[in-house]
């Protein structure tokens, strides 16, 4: 059975009882028909996982788990223009407990708005959808730092080996694909596949390849 889970940063071991906002329990009882001593999860997006029951405007607390990270992905990922497809990217890096994202522009990045407190609601609506009990360190930026990535995926780049899945950091690129100058800038290039992907199907896939 399908058990709802709520994302609260603040919560601590020592809270019993949780205090919802109205958004929260109007989506609980009137999105989800959730009934008084219904069970809950709540995630503080670092690891832990907090298990209790409904009750009025509360969740009462009765038991928590910790959870280890099983690997530490830091992921660049170029601004999408199509606001459907970057949410669908933003909301599976998510999913599948990325640790840092960093969205920034390259060259060939169209320009778009971006609205970072847009881009934290997906990423909580994502983690409440699944359950996870991390949250990622989501940060924009004007340029790549080659300083933090020196790897980046690229149909130039080599096939990947056994070894390659020791990578933990590495940049995705934009549709129109890396610059000759910003390749140069990166010190280790490898391929997902011999046919070119879209930027959110290769950083799924490149993120899946190296957990």
């Amino acid at each position: 059975m399908f058990t709802p889970t709520i994302f609260s940063p603040e919560i601590n071991p020592k809270i019993e009882r949780l205090i919802l906002e109205d958004s929260k329990i109007h989506h609980l009882r009137k999105v989800l028909r959730m009934k008084d001593f219904d069970s809950i999860k709540i995630s503080n997006g670092t690891g832990q996982l907090f298990f209790g029951h409904l009750l009025k405007d509360s969740v009462e607390i009765n038991s928590q788990k910790c959870f280890q990270r099983k690997g530490e992905i830091t992921i660049f990922v170029p601004y999408l223009r199509e606001k459907n497809r970057f949410r669908f990217m933003i909301e599976k890096l998510v999913e599948l407990n990325v640790w840092r994202i960093f969205i920034g522009k390259t060259d060939n990045t169209q320009n778009t708005k971006v609205d970072i407190e847009r881009i934290n609601s997906w990423a909580i609506s994502a983690l409440e959808q699944s359950g996870t009990p991390f949250f990622p360190e989501i940060e924009t930026t004007e340029m790549i730092d080659y300083s933090i990535f020196d790897t980046c995926f690229d149909i130039t780049g080599s096939a990947l080996k056994k070894d390659s899945s020791k990578i933990s950091t590495f940049a995705i690129g934009p549709e129109g694909g890396w610059t000759p100058q910003e390749l140069s800038n990166f010190k280790y290039k490898f391929k997902i596949s011999d046919f070119s992907l879209r930027t959110d199907t290769a950083a799924i896939s490149a993120v899946s390849l190296m957990m």
